[in-house]
């Protein structure tokens, strides 16, 4: 995702610099304390999100970001202000979001997750995510296979993938993960720490946008993903005939699951034999 940065404070321009190079998703085309010169750059260049000042000499930020929009009409924006009675105008222009000074890691990692999916929704056509359960599980993006440093954090994906959008509580997953081990604060520090590295690996590829979590309770977004799973669950024929009876096979936990996918596919496979 192609951003910019528009504060007259340079300070705080190298501030949002250092929290949103730690996405590498992110690349930052431009660094403005001149409102200007951002709008002439926004003109010519390719841009899809901007963090934006409110107060600056000469224009506001909304008066900024109204202009923007004529150049860019799908340009996403968010504010950032010492001043919160602004809010109100900037959400009227369709901002994503409103930093209010002073902010941190996890204000603009917000942001930038809003942004992504705003930007996702535009360019879905550009992004080709790809889940594969059947044998092994695997996630493809764009046709390459993603890595995760993380087993336990791959397999906490799986689990979400398996359950469908479906809630997945902290001692429910660590029953499954971690099975010959009691529930305990160790075991919760790892389930953790595999949450971390699955959110860690998920924002490196610009794939945030699919996990949501809240207190030791997850799910998936699954709208618009590709999976085989939810191909035959819905009913459709080629994915009934790619079923080879297994389910992410890596995992034990899976095979619970192999009767629904079994059952499933013979009826798929009936209605269209019919």
């Amino acid at each position: 995702m192609k951003i910019i940065l528009i504060d007259d404070e340079p300070l705080i321009l190298e501030e949002l610099s250092y929290l949103c190079e730690k996405h590498k998703d992110i690349e930052i085309c431009g660094k403005f304390v001149n409102p200007k010169q951002a709008l002439q750059y926004v003109a010519g260049h390719p841009v899809d999100f901007a963090f934006c000042d409110i107060r600056m000499p000469g224009i506001t930020g909304l008066e900024l970001l109204d202009q923007m929009h004529k150049e860019k009409p799908d340009l996403q924006a968010a504010f950032v202000t010492a001043y919160d009675q602004y809010a109100f105008d900037a959400y009227q222009l369709d901002a994503c979001d409103y930093l209010l000074k002073p902010f941190g890691q996890e204000e603009v990692d917000r942001a930038l997750d809003k942004a992504r999916r705003l930007v996702r929704t535009e360019q879905k056509d550009e992004m080709q995510l790809e889940i594969h359960t059947f044998g092994r599980f695997d996630l493809f993006l764009n046709g390459h296979a993603i890595d995760f440093s993380s087993r336990k954090a791959k397999e906490l994906l799986a689990l979400l993938v398996a359950r469908r959008g479906g809630i997945v509580e902290m001692e429910f997953a660590v029953d499954l993960l971690w099975e010959e081990e009691p529930f305990s604060e160790q075991v919760k520090g790892r389930f953790r720490k595999a949450v971390m590295n699955l959110k860690n690996t998920l924002r490196d590829h610009g794939l945030l946008w699919m996990l949501h979590s809240e207190r030791g309770r997850m799910y998936l977004e699954t709208k618009g993903v590709s999976c085989d799973y939810y191909e035959l669950m819905e009913g459709q024929i080629h994915a009934a005939e790619k079923f080879s009876d297994e389910f992410m096979a890596q995992y034990s936990w899976s095979e619970a699951f192999l009767p629904v996918l079994e059952r499933q596919a013979g009826i798929v496979m009936s209605n269209y034999s019919n």
